[in-house]
This record gives C-alpha cells, sequence and structure tokens, in this order.
C-alpha cells in the first residue's frame, strides 16, 4: 500500500467512525495492554485511556491486574485520539509485525446504547467462560485476531448473548478493512442456550490459533483480500483443519500448514492420490509437515492442477 493510499484508507475509516460521533452515538475505543515496548504515541494514547478513560474489571487466576483492557469514551475533546487509535491500529495488524510477535493492542471501537461501565462488566463475563472440555478459560476478545475469527463460530443467539449491551463492535480485519460485528436478523434456525456453548464450539475455539497462523502466512503474499474473500478463507481454513484433526494431526504447526495448503493448492488438496499415499504412510507419532516434504514443487502443482 503506497503512502496516499494508506492516507485514503485512513480517511475513510476516520469518516467511518467519525460518522457515529456526529448522530449523538456512544463511541468507546477498546485498549488492550501489551507485553512489549511501546512507542511514543502509543505510550500516549495508553496514557489517555488510563486517565480518560476505565478498565474492563476482569479477574482470571493468571492475569496480572494491570494487563487488563480499558475503553476510552471519544466523545468530546477524547475525540482527538480516534485518529491515532486508527493509525496505530492499521500499523499494527501489519502481517510482518504480527509474525514478530508484536501483537495488537488496539481491539476496536464499540458503540454502546446504554450505560458503558455495564457493558464492559458485560463483556468480561463473556471472556472468562467454563468449557465442557474442562476448566475456565480466558477468551481474549480484545485481540482483533481472536474476536473475528470467533465471531463466525457463534450462531445468532449466541453472538447476540456475546455482546449484549454493545451495539456494534468494529475492528481491523486481518486484511486491513474496517469491519463491523453486529447483531443480524434472526433467521430463525437458532439452537441451544446463547450462555451455554458445547463441545464442538469449544473444539472449533481450540482451532483459531493454527488457523491466524496459516491465515498470516498468506496474507504475508496476498495483502490485497475483501472481506468476502476473508471470509471465505475462514470458511476454509477451519473446513481443513478439521479434515486435518480426523486424520489425526495435532501440533499447530501441522494443522497451519494443512490450511495453508488448502488456501494455496486446492481447498480439497488432500482428496489427491499424491497426498493420499502420504498420509497411508502416517505413523502414530508422524507429523504432516514430514510426510509432505519430499513433495516437489511439480507434485505440488500437479496437485493443484488435477484434484477434483
Amino acid at each position: 500500500m503506497t503512502d496516499q493510499s494508506l492516507a485514503n484508507h485512513v480517511t475513510a475509516i476516520l469518516q467511518c467512525l467519525s460518522d457515529k460521533l456526529q448522530v449523538g452515538k456512544q463511541l468507546y475505543l477498546a485498549l488492550d495492554n501489551s507485553h512489549r515496548v511501546l512507542s511514543d504515541d502509543e505510550l500516549l494514547l495508553d496514557e489517555a485511556a488510563k486517565l480518560k478513560g476505565f478498565v474492563v474489571p476482569l479477574k482470571y487466576r493468571s492475569l496480572n491486574p494491570v494487563m487488563r483492557p480499558h475503553w476510552l469514551p471519544l466523545t468530546g475533546e477524547n475525540s482527538e485520539y480516534l485518529l491515532p487509535s486508527i493509525e496505530q491500529a492499521l500499523q499494527e495488524a501489519s502481517p510482518d509485525l504480527i509474525a514478530e510477535g508484536c501483537g495488537r493492542r488496539v481491539a476496536g471501537w464499540l458503540e454502546i446504547s446504554g450505560d458503558a461501565k455495564q457493558a464492559a462488566l458485560h463483556i468480561s463475563g463473556q471472556m472468562i467462560r467454563s468449557s465442557p472440555l474442562g476448566g475456565k478459560h480466558l477468551l481474549r476478545l480484545h485481540d482483533p485476531a481472536v474476536l473475528w475469527a470467533l465471531w463466525p463460530l457463534l450462531n445468532h443467539e449466541q453472538q447476540k448473548y456475546l455482546l449484549g449491551p454493545v451495539a456494534s463492535w468494529s475492528l481491523i480485519a486481518p486484511n486491513g478493512q474496517l469491519m463491523a460485528l453486529q447483531i443480524k436478523p434472526d433467521t430463525g434456525n437458532n439452537k441451544g442456550t446463547p450462555e451455554i456453548w458445547g463441545r464442538l464450539l469449544w473444539q472449533d475455539i481450540a482451532l483459531i490459533a493454527p488457523f491466524n497462523q496459516a491465515l498470516l502466512a498468506y496474507l504475508a503474499q496476498n495483502a490485497d483480500l475483501q472481506i468476502a474473500q476473508l471470509d471465505h478463507l475462514h470458511e476454509l481454513g477451519f473446513a481443513a483443519i478439521k479434515r486435518a484433526r480426523l486424520l489425526g494431526f495435532s501440533d499447530d504447526a501441522d494443522l497451519a500448514l494443512f490450511a495453508q495448503h488448502a488456501f494455496t493448492i486446492h481447498p480439497f488438496f488432500d482428496r489427491h492420490s499424491l497426498l493420499q499415499k502420504c498420509l497411508a504412510a502416517r505413523q502414530a507419532d508422524s507429523y504432516y509437515g514430514g510426510l509432505v516434504a519430499d513433495l516437489s514443487d511439480s507434485d505440488w502443482q500437479n496437485i493443484a492442477a488435477s484434484t477434483v
């Protein structure tokens, strides 16, 4: 992205979010804490959130209280923090920086219709959940990569219950585009109780990390994706990783590589006879990466061309 196109992109996002403020909506910047050293500009935004905002009352056994997220109201004079938050969100969403382990602090911009502190209390409750697989888990909803990947896994009622008083949660998607998570019209096909997540959903949630690893590698080579294409990759990647799990692979690097091959070779590359031969040679302790290591570029081209 050139400097001019980046400037235009920032302006478009700024206009979209500013429009919410101009019609009187309450908009809050959600800012997570970071383990890395922050730049001067990032420190200014952090200090503003702590001085003029409030902490999300998240209590989890292994979470240092100083690492809890903050929400900063963007009304009035605080609107000056909207532009730097957009600039920082776009910068830290770069696949190169994420690959270096820099993480993302700008969790997004929340539109809230009622009491913001009550909304923060609700979100904090959603972030600590009991799993039928065992124990309590901290869902890192203030990581845009986690929240974006989680959202399509939930049905309508689960999405509605998750957001609660938050009318819309806008974030920078993995492709650098602004997208808003909000409740769509009910299709009437929902089943189950929204506050209880079943075993299958938790199994899918466990796949978010390898999926994001695969997506990051893909975006490093294919940056110009639209949201619809990104949604397709979400569906494609999770389907591939589930097939890899059924084949007996559990290592995150293996699962990520399997999804990468679904992205770059063919959605059903594993149906090809060459792959079937590799998989048939699998031992209990085999890794997927090792099984396909000897396939040549010509082999992969053949798989891509002839998989049905």
